[in-house]
């Protein structure tokens, strides 16, 4: 086996210390403009700001390795995005409606205990996400949940409910010793959209006009 062809290519032993001074300098130019993008950045992205990222990694790709290509595209590439983003940004503080335009708006997912479907399907969120989701704030049932928004960087703001009623179960359905201690009998809910009924229901929900229910649960103590 040609071991140099193997490993290097066509390229020359000395094209590595190369990439490894190219790979220094791009990522200084990187970290100093994420720094410049702020710290808004390196947290939850909006779509706006993971097109930036994106834009970024897919600029420095190809000079990294490729000995025909500059540092000075990249250069120029990261100059721009971050005035785009600076500018978006002070257009953004001004105008609500530009900012709702560039970024989104929150989307209300639960409203009182119950699933607003139409919201979830134009978040493209599934309802086992959002589960996962509430699960992971400590909720055990809808009922617990007065309101939900999903934001839009993908994470979700929670109010609870002040009186929390029985509710859909979201407990996942592997753990059934769970789901069956928090069960009760007195009421029902739709398993699409959570909505509740006093007893058992035969008729589709009213809400989102689906025909599956299961019984409601309760909160189980900690």
């Amino acid at each position: 086996m040609e071991w140099h062809r193997f490993l290097l290519g066509e390229a020359s032993p000395w094209m590595l210390l190369e990439i490894c001074g190219r790979a220094a300098l791009l990522y200084w130019m990187l970290m100093y403009g994420m720094r410049l993008l702020g710290r808004r950045v390196v947290s939850q992205y909006t779509l706006f700001e993971l097109s930036i990222v994106v834009t970024l990694a897919g600029a420095v790709g190809i000079p990294l390795q490729a000995q025909e290509r500059g540092l000075l595209p990249p250069l120029i590439i990261l100059l721009v995005l971050i005035s785009i983003q600076r500018v978006v940004v002070a257009l953004s503080s001004r105008n609500p409606r530009f900012a709702v335009a560039v970024a989104g708006a929150p989307e209300l997912v639960v409203n009182e205990g119950t699933l607003e479907l139409a919201a979830l399907k134009h978040a493209g969120l599934s309802r086992e996400k959002l589960y996962g989701l509430l699960r992971g704030m400590r909720i055990q049932h809808l009922g617990q949940v007065g309101r939900a928004w999903l934001e839009p960087s993908g994470q979700l703001t929670l109010v609870r409910a002040e009186c929390p009623r029985p509710g859909l179960c979201i407990l996942p359905e592997i753990d059934e010793e769970l789901r069956r201690a928090a069960r009760i009998e007195s009421a029902c809910c739709c398993a699409s959209c959570g909505h509740v009924e006093p007893r058992p229901a035969t008729k589709p929900c009213p809400d989102c006009g689906a025909d599956r229910w299961q019984p409601a649960a309760r909160e189980l103590d900690e």
